[in-house]
């Protein structure tokens, strides 16, 4: 007679690995865990250049900026209500700096430079989340 029981063992201690070592992308506490996905702008004479892509509520987002300009530069991101989300310290020519936003809700925000006039010269750009 062949006994099952080592091989029910052995099935059953294969199953507990797989649990143990599997991953379902969950942080401590059952939460799902997410990155901050990187979007490179560069600052220049009274613009902004980027592509932001599809930005959609919820996601958090690290504007990686670089200042490509002779002059310094910044970028704050406003809410639609004009509520600062976040912003770099002033960026030096030739330098980079970034901030880190979540977009929790739908709508248009706006990316401002606001060092000295040059949010008056035009420096500022519009994202659309949703």
């Amino acid at each position: 007679m062949i006994s099952t029981r080592p091989a029910v063992a052995l099935l059953v201690l294969v199953s507990w690995l797989f649990v143990a070592c599997g991953s379902d992308d969950t942080a401590a506490g059952g939460e799902s865990s997410s990155s901050a996905r990187t979007i490179e702008i560069t600052a220049s004479e009274y613009a902004f250049n980027g592509d932001p892509g599809v930005i959609g509520p919820g996601d958090t987002i690290e504007f990686d900026v670089e200042n490509v300009g002779e002059i310094d530069h910044s970028l704050e991101v406003l809410s639609s209500s004009g509520t600062s989300l976040g912003r770099t310290e002033r960026i030096a020519p030739g330098a980079s700096a970034s901030v880190t936003v979540t977009f929790d809700d739908a709508g248009v925000y706006r990316l401002i430079c606001d060092v000295d006039d040059h949010l008056s010269r035009g420096q500022t750009a519009s994202i659309s989340v949703g």
